[in-house]
């Protein structure tokens, strides 16, 4: 059989609004769980044995596979409807308008006409291969965009059943990842919705690490036809076989790619390079290798430290031991504003949990950064501040003297410690002592001028060196 893929739009179209009708008119009386907290109810499996019956009726040369109950008809033609009766069942079953009947017809494993109909939204997609997709009459192109932090990028649903503690380390690695680079992150609870917005540009990205032909086949198709980039994490094309569902504008795919691999410390190589792709975090990897120690920088990494202290009063004193007391008191008031930067926490918890030592280095007063510590409730995982005492010498020290303390006091190798650096001096002052360095900047224009100055890696978000720690503990 080699039919027009065209001429079974109608046909489901129909199925669809069939489908759509039930899911509008009826109420689940009887939900169960095929797995821990996957839901299925009575009314899915209805849809599906109306939808299932349609299609043998119109096709009855081809199969027919339901998210419910599997596989009838003959599927060896290479032909084969795939159908999710209701895509975000906890969605519906708690009145969340947020579902959608999900259709496909496949051909030799390739959608080639698709429908996703949302009845609570009152939204229909379709789309045929080769020949775009549509909402009504309106024809659907995806987003352009080309940055991240432009983008809004949805997720998809953390996973349940068998396996879903070690999948949901992988999705929440992903969150980490997306949560500071892109504009908004989203969870909306249908595959099929996150695909068809993607591509009506209401999206920008879909990312979801699962793939299954009932979910996915409609979405893909109709995000193809609107110009979106659909592929599997590793950056082939996707299929029904791929492990992931990445959706975007062709201008994040690259990206997005590198995110989603970095999120799975356990599937990166120690060498930094998987399947021909470089990972973008191979430098931090060989700085961390062989560290016991961090030591981060109070200014920057740890919090906006300068700012506050801009806002604190003016000096007004003359003698070196007053003008330190003056400091002092000056910046332990700018402790009690000065904002955390993203992820200290994590990045604190991720560097103890890894088998080292977090300590700080700090231009400014012990009892300053002793306030900030307490007052974000970071006194207790921070044992070690190497930072100006009380005078002499005070504010009179250098960073390097600093270090060298920190070196001692610690007992530990220059080239055992790495050193996170705010700043272009601070990177110096880490390749003077010997240490590794790990530039933090807030911008890539700021990374590009700690690179030059020296850094051996540079990280936009603390968020990079949390997943970076948790992925290469110490080798004890």
């Amino acid at each position: 059989m080699t039919p027009d893929p065209a001429s079974l739009l109608p046909v489901a179209l129909r199925a669809a609004e069939a489908a759509a009708e039930m899911m509008r008119t009826r109420r689940p009386a009887r939900l169960t769980e095929k797995h821990d907290r996957d839901l299925v109810s009575d009314v899915d499996i209805a849809i599906e044995r109306q939808v299932r019956a349609m299609l043998e009726r119109a096709t009855p040369e081809i199969g027919f596979l339901g998210e419910e109950e599997g596989l009838t008809g003959d599927s060896r033609t290479g032909w084969l409807w795939t159908l999710d009766p209701i895509d975000g069942t906890s969605n519906f079953a708690h009145s969340i308008p947020l579902c959608a009947t999900s259709l496909a017809l496949l051909h030799d494993g390739r959608p080639v006409v698709a429908v996703i109909d949302a009845p609570f939204l009152g939204q229909r997609y379709h789309a045929v291969q080769g020949r775009g997709s549509y909402t009504g009459d309106q024809q659907l192109a995806a987003s352009a965009a080309r940055h991240l932090r432009d983008a809004i990028v949805s997720i998809g649903d953390y996973a349940t059943g068998p396996g879903a503690d070690r999948q949901n380390e992988l999705r929440l690695a992903l969150t980490v990842q997306l949560a500071p680079r892109v504009h908004r992150l989203r969870m909306i609870g249908t595959a099929a919705l996150d695909l068809a917005w993607v591509a009506e540009g209401r999206l920008d990205a879909s990312v979801t690490l699962g793939n299954n032909p009932w979910d996915m086949a409609a979405g893909v198709l109709i995000a193809r036809e609107a110009g979106a980039s659909v592929v599997d994490s590793d950056g082939s094309p996707h299929t029904i076989s791929s492990a992931a569902t990445i959706a975007a504008s062709p201008g994040l795919v690259d990206q997005l790619i590198l995110l989603v691999r970095s999120s799975d410390s356990e599937g990166a190589e120690d060498n930094g390079v998987s399947a021909g792709r470089a990972s973008p975090y191979a430098a931090i990897d060989e700085s961390l290798r062989s560290s016991k120690v961090l030591l981060f920088d109070f200014d920057g990494p740890i919090c906006e430290f300068s700012d506050a202290l801009a806002a604190a009063q003016t000096l007004g004193t003359d003698t070196s031991r007053k003008l330190d007391a003056e400091v002092t008191s000056i910046e332990v008031s700018a402790a009690e504003t000065a904002v955390p930067s993203a992820y200290v926490h994590e990045a604190i918890t991720a560097c103890r949990d890894s088998g080292r030592v977090p300590a700080i280095i700090s231009r400014h007063s012990v009892a300053a950064v002793r306030v900030w510590l307490t007052r974000f409730g970071l006194d207790d995982q921070i044992q070690h501040v190497f930072a100006a005492d009380a005078y002499p010498p005070g504010h009179l020290r250098s960073a390097l003297d600093h270090i060298d303390d920190a070196l001692r006091a610690l007992d530990v190798a220059p080239r055992d410690a790495a050193y996170i650096a705010g700043s272009a001096p601070e990177v110096t002052t880490a390749r003077r002592a010997g240490l590794h360095s790990i530039g933090y900047a807030r911008t890539a224009a700021a990374g590009e001028g700690l690179s030059e100055a020296g850094a051996e890696s540079v990280v936009l978000s603390l968020a990079d060196l949390t997943l970076r720690l948790r992925a290469r503990p110490l080798t004890r």
